[in-house]
Order: structure tokens, then sequence, then C-alpha cells
């Protein structure tokens, strides 16, 4: 007898063998008890859920000569008996992904107003949401004025592609994935049946490799059968998930390895790996999902406790970005270590940011009135920036943090007739002397230099795709009080990048603790620190000159209302003409 597959040997043949769907049972059995058909279903839901299964068993209900109380069908009738072997002429399964055409949808409507030798002819459409959109507008002329002894069913896995029209011309079901509570006897019954009982750690694989989908849970039962056990690769991802739980970067990439080394697929283990993460960061949030046995339940709860629910959901979000690009990549296992090698990596440095020390400068006793360590701006920065670069060589002098210039005493004529400070209360004695508090602008003391080694890491790394590129290659010329001056390589396009750097301004400002203004310069061009004072024009210097001899004059008796007059006068010469120079006559003549 030639083998058959046990997902198509035990296919369910009456509405109470569907499992985990008890809800479209029930409005199945009522439709058919009380004659309440409608002239088209829509069934969706996962693969492996039951879909075409039930199609077919209402399709067996409806033309069944002896009909039980509860409206299944006898099984042992000519109808039943047909429709069970495939050969009914009231049953006409099409398969919408690989006949979709338009020409199709026709024939078929133009054979469904022929009688057949049953009470009803059903249509069972797979995969409608394949239809092209020609052939979709020719069943919503048909579902529109269906004839009466038609019964359509859809099945699709995604409904959000069949046609709104379509679909509110149905009865729409939608079917769930079966939980491990029903699927775990489920698969025992069936291997009884087969010949072949299994234990509980069998059963436990199937129920976890169908995930929810009872086809997908049969075929991993023949492949148990077939092998003779429990394959090893499901202690080749749980090592995998362990070691990324410990953000062990070597035993990550060995469990890696010694899975595809025993023939998993990097995408499948990709796909287990982030089911797995999943099911850990439901449990650690106190949810349980019903097709997880309880022993993996109990070892999620363990590994959730370990890895913590930030890195559990970056983990995700890496393995998610991977599965993406796994279709165009030529090499998947390289993509699949490459994304864990960056998560790792990822964890690494931010794990190192708050493990930094104090600052050479800061004091060596603690107190109340101390200021607090920076978790944020250029230690923090350097700290990160220390634990992906190599250690410094032992003959290099250890850094010296940068001293703050003091503040000069104000000699102004101000300053010495100024009167003396107040005298404190009595009470100010008793207090402890205060430090001098660093001054707001305290992120200037990382130099050009240091933010040029931290500007790929720290700075581009964080931009967006666009604004990445304009300053990936740029070179930092200078960091003066809340100034950033950078120069672009050739060729980027500096209009482009000055649009830009509102985005690179907050990501300096967030690490240098300050706020910070960008300058950005082309590469042929010379910035000018924004930290110089500006340059006086010649108009100003010039007025200024004339302003010092009118006083000049002024001061030595001189006829003040004609000088002011010509000052007037040289004033407009000098408004009118940006930019001149007023020479006197004595320079000229030298």
């Amino acid at each position: 007898m030639q083998h058959q597959s046990l997902y198509r040997r035990f296919r369910p043949q009456r509405f109470a063998e569907v499992v985990g769907q008890p809800h479209l049972v029930r409005a199945l059995r009522n439709a058919v008890r009380e004659d309440r058909v409608g002239h088209a279903y829509l069934l969706s839901g996962p693969r492996g859920t039951g879909k075409t299964s039930t199609a077919r068993i209402l399709a067996k209900a409806l033309n069944c000569e002896a009909l039980t109380g509860d409206g299944e069908p006898c099984g042992i009738c000519d109808s039943c008996i047909a429709v069970a072997a495939g050969t009914s002429m009231d049953l006409i399964e099409l398969d919408a992904a690989s006949n979709n055409s338009v020409n199709h949808i026709r024939d078929m409507t133009e054979k469904a107003a022929l009688v057949s030798s049953g009470r009803r002819k059903v249509y069972l459409l797979d995969e409608v949401h394949m239809l092209s959109a020609a052939a979709s507008n020719a069943l919503l002329k048909t579902l529109e004025e269906p004839p009466s002894h038609v019964v359509f069913i859809l099945a699709t896995t995604d409904p959000n592609k069949v046609l709104p029209t379509i679909r509110s011309r149905t009865q729409q079901y939608e079917l769930s994935l079966v939980g491990a509570d029903e699927m775990a006897p489920h698969v025992r019954a069936i291997a009884e049946a087969a010949g072949a009982p299994i234990d509980d750690a069998v059963v436990d694989y199937v129920t976890e490799r169908g995930a929810g989908s009872v086809r997908d849970a049969l075929s991993a039962l023949d492949t148990v059968l077939a092998a003779g056990g429990i394959p090893d690769d499901r202690a080749d991802v749980n090592a995998l998930v362990q070691a990324l739980a410990r953000a062990d970067l070597a035993a990550t990439l060995i469990a890696g390895a010694a899975a595809t080394a025993a023939g998993v697929d990097a995408r499948d283990l990709a796909e287990r790996t982030a089911r797995r993460l999943r099911d850990m960061f439901l449990v650690g949030a106190g949810v349980e999902p019903a097709e997880l046995p309880q022993a993996d339940i109990v070892s999620a709860r363990e590994l959730s406790d370990v890895i913590g629910r930030r890195r559990n959901v970056r983990a995700l979000e890496v393995l998610g970005s991977a599965l993406a690009q796994m279709p165009q990549s030529a090499d998947r296992r390289l993509t699949l270590e490459t994304s864990l090698v960056g998560l790792l990596a990822d964890e690494a440095l931010g794990a190192g940011a708050p493990e930094a020390g104090p600052p050479a400068s800061a004091p060596a006793h603690g107190g109340a009135g101390a200021p607090a360590p920076p978790t944020a701006g250029p230690a923090a920065a350097r700290a990160a920036m220390a634990a992906t670069t190599a250690p410094p060589s032992l003959d290099a002098p250890p850094a010296v943090a940068p001293v703050p210039p003091e503040r000069q005493p104000d000699t102004s004529v101000e300053a010495a007739v100024a009167p003396a400070p107040p005298v404190a209360p009595p009470d100010a004695a008793s207090q402890p002397p205060r430090t001098a508090e660093p001054a707001p602008s305290a992120g200037s003391a990382m130099s050009a230099a240091e933010l040029q080694r931290m500007w790929e890491p720290l700075v581009v790394g964080k931009l967006r795709p666009v604004a990445a590129g304009l300053f990936r290659d740029a070179t930092v010329l200078a960091h003066e009080r809340n100034v950033v001056t950078v120069r672009l390589t050739e060729g980027v396009p500096l209009a482009q990048a000055r649009r830009r750097s509102n985005e690179v301004e907050p990501i300096l400002s967030e690490l240098l603790d300050q706020t910070v203004r960008l300058e950005v310069s082309d590469a042929g061009g010379v910035p000018v620190p924004a930290s110089a004072e500006p340059p006086q024009s010649a108009a100003s210097t010039s007025t200024e000159d004339a302003s010092s001899s009118a006083a000049q004059q002024t001061a030595a008796g001189g006829p003040t209302a004609s000088t002011a007059s010509q000052e007037d006068k040289v004033q407009r010469i000098v408004d009118r003409f940006p930019g001149s120079v007023v020479v006197r006559d004595d320079e000229s003549a030298d």
C-alpha cells in the first residue's frame, strides 16, 4: 500500500473532528441543520488551520443523503464517499493562485448555471486573494447575482487583499491558530491511530514545531517517525538563545555554526530563534502563549529573567531585519551572523557608558554639595569610545583633563569704585566652603581630535541614511564654545548638507551636554570659527575713526558745531558706499 502523509490520511471528515475552531463549527452546523446556508462564505486564517477541510465538510453536508440531527454528514452515502474521494461532480475546487485569470473565472461562472446531480453545487476557491483585478471583478458580478443552487466558499490566508466589495457579499469567518492544550491530545491520538505511540518529549517537540498549525504539526510528526526520534536541531536553537541571553558573542557564533553544520537552514534558524525570543518576551510580560507547552513556558520565564526586556526587544528587531534581508542575500548564514554580531556589539557599547569612572578633575571625597557624576556628555562619550577602541600603549602618559582658564579680575573703573560686598551673616561661617561650580560650557573641553574619533560611531551612526551619507566622511576642524565646525569631502553638496545640519545638532548637543551649533563648509572653503568675534566692516571702522577724531577736536577747543556737521556728512557718505574707508588728507598725501 502506498504511504500517505498523516495530514492527508487523518484529514477531518466531520465537523466534530475539526480542531480548535468551535465558533466556525457551531455556525456551519446551525446553518446546515436549519437550512439557512448562505450563497458565499469567506474563510480566512493561517495555513494549516482547517479552511479547506471545513469547506469540504460543508460541501459533504449540503448534499448528504442521510444528514444527522446535529448537522453532521453521515459519511457513508454515495455523495459523502464521492466528496471524500475527490470524485464528486458537486464540489469544484479551483486554485486561484494558478487559475487567476479572468478567463478561468468566466468559465467557472458559465458552468455554475448548469444544474448538478446533487441539491447544491459548491465552488471552493483556495487562495482567492491571488486573483487578478479583472478576475476579481468577474467573480464579484457572479456573487451579486448567484444561482440559487450554488454556494461559493472562498479561502485565503490574507483577507485584506480580497476586494472589499467581495468581502461585503460573503459571510466571513476567521480561523485561529490551535493552542497547545488542544494540539497535544490531537497529535497523541493521531500517533496512536497510526500505530506509532510517542512519548511526551515528542509531543512537545511536534507541538512546538507546529506553532498552532495542525498540518505543520502532523508534518513534523511524520519527520520524527521517519527519523526514529527528535532531531538535534532543537538543542542548537536553545543553545543559541541561551548565548544571546548571556550576551556571549563567542558562544552565539559557535551555536549558530553548529546548527548550520547540522543542516539547519539559516532562515529556519532565524525564524525559530525569533519565535523563541517572542515566547520569552510574552512570558516575561506575564502572558502565556496558548500554543506553548508548559515545559517551554517554564524555560522561557527563566531565560526572560536573564536576557532582560530591553535586550529581548532589541534581539527581536535585529532578527526581524535579518529575515527581511535574507530573500535578497547571497549568503543567508552571513546575514544572520552579521546581525547577531551587530546586536551584541551594540549591547557592549551601551553597557560601557554607565560604567565610566569619574573625570580626573572630580574631587576624591563625596559630600552633599558634590555634583553627581555625569551620565551624558563628553565623559560618557569618551567612556563609550574606550569600550570600542584598542587599549592605549603602556608607554603613553596618562591623559590629563584640560584645566579651564581662571577668570581674570575685573580691572575696569567701575570695579575699582565698586562698594565692598556686604558682611555675611554670623551663621554663614558654620557652612562648608563652596566649591567652584563647572561652567555651563564644560562640554567644550572636548577637542576637535576627540570629537573626530567619535564622529563615525556616535554621531553618524545615529543619523538617518541621507544625512549619514552627507556627513560620514566629514572632518571636524574646530570645537570652540558651543560651535562645531566641520568640512565636507569633495563632491558633497554644501547646500544640502547645511539643510541637514539640524539633524546633526541635536546629536552633538546630547553628546557634548550643551546646546551646539554646527557650521559646515565645503572641501575648498575655509570656515570661520563661530567663537571668534565677527570682523567689523570698513564702514563701521571708518565711522569710529571719524567719531574719535571729532572727540579729539572737541577736547582741543575746536569748532564743535562745524566738526559735528562734517562728521554727519562723512557718516552719510559711508552709509551710501558700504565697505568704503575714510582716509584723511594728511594720510593720502603721505
